[in-house]
């Protein structure tokens, strides 16, 4: 074809085509939309300078501009550039989260389209979660954490910090961990029996980010002791002890019973020293009252203070003699003979033993009686001025240091 015609049909196309373009304009439908919109940080509200805001199919750029000193942009996208899958990409530096807008068609055709505000995420400091918190001892506690968001900032450093108050800080006690994976642990060195306030903590580049704050009450640290049982009871002496079966983790300092005739004894009362460590003493009472009801228990002392085992209740024994009554003979009318036998001193020496009698039942020795020598064993005695034909009631008695004990009662008739 003559290269004059074939200018003449281009030229013709050409004019058509730019009749249609302009048609459809005239119409309000643009194969190109210029969008525009403003860029600010989500915290500060403040424009975001210089960011690529650019159209792109994740690898191919057909179109990129920069944010102005106001945030602003203005960047065309053309409806082939839509229908091959391209978006709207705003590029972040180091400090922001990148962040993509797909454009329905809807959005296109027009001559330009306001995408508004556009919020980017910039640098902040750390999300950081406060796990679960373990092994709670009188000295320690294992605590986990983990960082939800390292805040676009490198994380520099992270563990915990505690403190006796509450929303501890890192100008309070901390532990860190060394930088590896976002979940992290690190044991606490604490003090015995102490409430604390516990918070995960991470610092990067912007400031430090705080989790929630937890609350543990460290144990009291103090040993674990059992009484053993009381034995050998006299009137003035026992056999006691105990068991050490834990030292919460310090060493047991002393260890041994405390006793008194009122509820609780502790070591401010009568007490013994039995030793250190851990592990089963034995502890012998002295000096006790006879006839007396005592409070013992076990303790046992570490640096975190004493404890006690569960308190034991006994009585001595009454320190009395043990006397028995023999069967009179030789009855009259004016006289008898009796007797009795002291079998036991009480742990005391007797010094008057005897018979004592009357009319009355139950006589005692401040009525009328016999005296016939003291301390143990049988003995003789002669009941005198009777009066015939009356009742007499008459028992053996035998008198100590502690008191007057007396045997069972009998009865006969002077005649």
């Amino acid at each position: 074809m003559n290269r004059k015609y074939i200018t003449i049909i281009l030229c013709a196309i050409s004019i058509l085509f730019a009749s249609c373009i302009n048609g459809l304009e005239k119409e309000g439908v643009y194969d190109s939309t210029r969008c525009h919109g403003v860029v600010l940080d989500n915290r500060s509200y403040q424009p975001v300078k210089g960011l690529r805001v650019m159209v792109t199919d994740g690898w191919n750029v057909g179109n990129m501009v920069y944010t102005a000193a106001d945030g602003s942009f203005e960047i065309p996208v053309t409806l082939n550039q839509l229908a091959g899958g391209y978006f709207i990409r705003f590029e972040a530096d180091s400090l922001y989260q990148q962040s993509v807008y797909n454009l329905a068609s809807v959005q296109l055709g027009s001559k330009e389209y306001d995408m508004g505000t556009i919020y980017l995420i910039g640098p902040n400091v750390p999300i950081v979660t406060t796990g679960s918190i373990v092994d709670i001892t009188a000295t320690s506690a294992l605590c986990y954490g983990s960082i939800e968001n390292e805040g676009n900032s490198s994380i520099r450093e992270r563990g915990f910090v505690y403190s006796t108050m509450q929303f501890p800080t890192i100008d309070n006690d901390k532990v860190t961990d060394p930088i590896g994976q976002f979940e992290f642990d690190c044991t606490l060195p604490l003090q015995p029996h102490t409430v604390y306030y516990i918070r995960a903590y991470a610092i990067n580049s912007i400031g430090v980010g705080y989790g929630d704050q937890k609350t543990i009450t460290t144990l009291d640290g103090l040993p674990v002791v059992i009484t053993s049982d009381v034995t050998n009871i006299t009137t003035t002496t026992a056999t006691c002890g105990g068991n050490v079966l834990s030292d919460a983790g310090f060493d047991i300092l002393a260890r041994g019973i405390c006793w008194s005739t009122t509820a609780e004894p502790t070591v401010n009362n009568a007490h013994t020293s039995n030793g250190i460590g851990l592990g089963s003493f034995v502890s012998q009472m002295t000096n006790l009252e006879p006839n007396s009801t005592y409070h013992v228990r076990a303790y046992a002392q570490n640096s975190s203070g004493i404890a006690y085992g569960p308190v034991i209740t006994f009585s001595t024994m009454s320190g009395l003699p043990t006397v028995t009554t023999t069967t009179a003979s030789n009855i009259t009318s004016t006289s008898a003979v009796a007797g009795g036998n002291v079998s036991s001193d009480g742990g005391y020496p007797v010094l008057r033993r005897g018979v004592c009698f009357g009319t009355s039942p139950q006589p005692t020795v401040t009525g009328l009686h016999t005296t016939d020598g003291a301390g143990m064993g049988s003995f003789v005695s002669q009941l005198t001025n009777l009066t015939p034909g009356s009742t007499y009631y008459y028992r053996a008695y035998a008198t100590n240091g502690v008191g007057t004990i007396y045997g069972e009662q009998q009865v006969f008739v002077a005649w």
